[in-house]
C-alpha cells in the first residue's frame, strides 16, 4: 500500500553534509513558530478515537469542502513504522518548486549542529522527521509566483503548495510513532483505519489550517535554523508572492 505523507507549512528539509553523524535521505524540521501549530492531520473518516487514547485530536473541520481533525505535536519525534520502500527517489518537481535555502541566502551556509544530533534535543524547539526512503516531490504549484526581496540566486517561480513523500507500507494503513523529546517524554502510536492513506505534518497558523488567507509573512523564521543567522535575509515581496511566507524549503 501506498502512503502519501504531506508536509505542508514552515518545515525545512535539511539533506545531512558529508561526516554528518546521521544517515537519513532527508531530514524534516518543523521549528516553533510564533503563532503557528505544529500538528498531525488526517481525514475525519481515516480516524478512530476508540483507537487513540493517548491523542486528543480536534472536532472536524472542513477545508475546501473536505472533513479534517488534527492533533497538536510539541517537540516530538515522528516516525513511520512499517515501511516497506527500500529506495529513495526525488523528483524534478522537488528541486524546482521548494526554495533552496542557500539559493534564496547564499549566506546561510551551515545548518544549526543541534539539529543534525541523531536524536534533536527539545531544546532546540523543533518537531522532525526523518525521511529514509520513498519518493519526494512538490505537492502542486501554488497559482502565484514567488518573488524574493532582495533577490539572490533562486529565480521568481511557482512554489510548491506542500512536499509529498509517497512510501509502500506493510499492511492496510500507516502506523505512526510520536517520541516526547524532553527527558522521559511520552511514546505513543497512532492507528488509523484500514485504508488510510494520507497524512498531513503541518506548520502553519490556525487560520492557515481552516484554509484562511493570512497577510502575515513567516518565511524569515526559516533563517533561525542558521548558524550564524544572516542578517536582513531576502523575504517574500509583499504583494508579488507567498503572502503568508509558509512554503516548504530544503537545505543546502
Amino acid at each position: 500500500m501506498i502512503v502519501s505523507i504531506l508536509f505542508d507549512g514552515i518545515c525545512c528539509h535539511i539533506e545531512p553534509p558529508a561526516g554528518s553523524p546521521i544517515n537519513p535521505k532527508r531530514r524534516s524540521v518543523l521549528p516553533n513558530v510564533p503563532q503557528h501549530i505544529r500538528y498531525i492531520e488526517v481525514f475525519t473518516t481515516d480516524l478512530d478515537d476508540a483507537s487513540n487514547p493517548d491523542f486528543s485530536f480536534t472536532q472536524k473541520y472542513d477545508r475546501f469542502g473536505i472533513s479534517y481533525r488534527h492533533v497538536p505535536i510539541d517537540e516530538s519525534k515522528i516516525e513511520l513504522l512499517n515501511i516497506v520502500s527500500a529506495s529513495f527517489t526525488v523528483l524534478p518537481s522537488y528541486d524546482q518548486r521548494i526554495p533552496k535555502l542557500k539559493a534564496v541566502e547564499p549566506r546561510f551556509t551551515k545548518i544549526r549542529a543541534g539539529l543534525l544530533k541523531p536524536t534533536i534535543a527539545a531544546t532546540e524547539k523543533v518537531v522532525y522527521f526523518d525521511i529514509t526512503a520513498g519518493v519526494l516531490s512538490s505537492g502542486p504549484a501554488e497559482g502565484f509566483r514567488t518573488v524574493f526581496q532582495p533577490p539572490r540566486n533562486w529565480p521568481v517561480r511557482h512554489l510548491g503548495q506542500w512536499v509529498q513523500l509517497d512510501v509502500e507500507v506493510s499492511g492496510n494503513a500507516p502506523k505512526l510513532r510520536v517520541t516526547d523529546l524532553r527527558p522521559n517524554g511520552k511514546v505513543r502510536e497512532l492507528v488509523l483505519k484500514d485504508g488510510a492513506d494520507t497524512i498531513t505534518l503541518g506548520n502553519h497558523t490556525d487560520w492557515d489550517i481552516h484554509g484562511i488567507p493570512s497577510p502575515v509573512g513567516h518565511f524569515v523564521h526559516y533563517y533561525d535554523l542558521a548558524d550564524p543567522r544572516p542578517s536582513n535575509p531576502p523575504e517574500p515581496r509583499p504583494g508579488q508572492g507567498l503572502g503568508t511566507g509558509c512554503s516548504d524549503t530544503n537545505w543546502p
